[in-house]
């Protein structure tokens, strides 16, 4: 009997494998909304040929004495009708696939562990599964796969091909606000809120910034928002996942990224009245829900007015950020320190569950000094003759507290979000802040604690 391939773990395969056997596994999910239901026996077939051109996702985790692996799995996965919770748990045991693939009416979902793959990476997955549907489904022969890498690209460990021990950064020390209230880690709630892409583009270019800092600057508005005053002088800190593949020459498939931030500590800024009731009723106070207007409060003993901080202004202090917390200088610093701990001396020579429980802490800690993610997929892009029978796109993860996933399909924007919480007010904060800049759009949602919160 031929041996089986086998995988090391890349550098954040090995944290989140740390979770493997535990109920909160990170997971994260494309969907896409089709013109016509699904075909399950056509589905099946691109499934087969999808796994065919990306062999490195259909694997098992195995337990090594000193590190955990991954072993090629000989099964042929299913495609099922979808009747589990978003983003359920996919390693039970070490026959487990790492990777689910099930549809509902006109949808195709696709779910893959952060054990084995990135956002970046699996989206070529979950395209390469909608081209063959499509092509078959509809008739569409002849259209070129849009990843070229090799057999060897789409498996190579680029932690290891690109580490440096002494680009190694340091981790910043800075008091960062944490959202409150009852949590429910077991069932999160899931919502995706669609919006127009040029509204969002258009807002984004009145202010002079780009999409993602517009979007980052409206969640910070949003949080803010329900910040209580003793709580404003810490940060909103909101961390960002930075594809190394733009930095490095890259095609793998497998999980390649570094972690950035912003953050943004409250501020409160004189006005005189006339000038406070005008902004009251600007775009960008708009934006900010009008509810800092509602804040706004004699504070100078002059006879001046404190009001928050407008929007447009947050927004360009997210871009100025943005543009020294994406450099290569910062990110591959962070890179090189997680692979650093990974590589520490003691921490290689420890058990296998020695490790699992060092690494659990390490994103126990990390998760304790973040606010929020968000995650920019940027525009998903499919052949004009596949796309046209695509609606939309979405993208969701199993949520550390609060996350955002943003990704756009045509002039569907789609933002993902997924809490922890059981309060809803910073969804609906944001909401009324998109609402107020012209912006609107439909939410669907699920999660046992919807009820809760009124609707957006």
């Amino acid at each position: 009997m031929a041996r089986r391939t086998w995988y090391r773990l890349d550098n954040i395969g090995k944290f989140y494998s740390s979770q493997a056997g535990r109920s909160s596994q990170t997971v994260f999910r494309y969907s896409a909304e089709l013109a016509d239901g699904i075909d399950p026996d056509i589905l099946q077939h691109a499934l087969d040929h999808a796994i065919a051109q990306f062999p490195s996702f259909n694997v098992h985790l195995l337990n090594g004495m000193f590190w955990h692996y991954l072993e090629q799995s000989d099964g042929r996965p299913l495609v099922e009708p979808e009747h589990l919770p978003i983003c359920s748990r996919l390693h039970y045991g070490p026959k487990s696939m790492l990777f689910r693939a099930s549809y509902f009416r006109n949808r195709v979902n696709l779910e893959v562990s952060h054990i084995i793959s990135d956002g970046r990476g699996a989206i070529n997955l979950f395209k390469s599964l909608l081209h063959a549907y499509i092509a078959e489904r509809y008739d569409v022969p002849g259209v070129p796969s849009d990843y070229d890498g090799s057999d060897s690209d789409k498996a190579e460990n680029s932690f290891d091909k690109y580490y440096e021990k002494d680009k190694a950064g340091a981790a910043p020390g800075t008091k960062i606000y944490r959202l409150a209230g009852p949590i429910d880690r077991a069932a999160p709630t899931f919502m995706e809120y669609h919006v127009s892409a040029s509204k969002v583009l258009g807002a984004a270019h009145q202010c002079g910034v780009s999409l993602t800092s517009y979007l980052i600057a409206a969640i910070l508005c949003a949080i803010r928002d329900v910040m209580p005053s003793r709580a404003r002088n810490r940060a909103i800190r909101v961390d960002i996942p930075v594809d190394l593949r733009a930095f490095f020459r890259s095609e793998t498939v497998r999980n390649f990224y570094g972690m950035t931030y912003v953050a943004y500590t409250p501020a409160e800024i004189e006005a005189d009245e006339d000038s406070a009731k005008t902004s009251a009723t600007s775009p960008d106070a708009a934006g900010d829900g009008q509810q800092s207007a509602a804040r706004t409060a004699h504070g100078n003993g002059m006879g001046g007015l404190l009001t928050d901080e407008p929007l447009a202004d947050i927004a360009r202090h997210v871009q100025e950020q943005l543009g020294h917390a994406t450099s290569r200088e910062r990110v591959e610093s962070h890179m090189n320190r997680m692979i650093a701990l990974e590589k520490n001396p003691v921490l290689r020579l420890a058990p296998s569950p020695a490790k699992d429980w060092v690494l659990e802490l390490a994103r126990f800690i990390a998760d304790r000094e973040t606010t929020t993610t968000v995650s920019n997929l940027g525009r998903v892009t499919l052949d004009e003759r596949l796309a046209r029978h695509v609606r939309s796109v979405s993208f969701l993860t199993t949520p550390a507290s609060l996350n955002f996933t943003v990704c756009s399909f045509g002039d569907d924007l789609s933002i993902g979000i997924s809490t922890i919480y059981h309060d809803l007010n910073v969804i609906k904060n944001l909401c009324r802040i998109l609402a107020a800049q012209g912006i609107s759009g439909r939410m669907n949602i699920a999660g046992v604690h919807v009820e809760k919160g009124a609707s957006a």
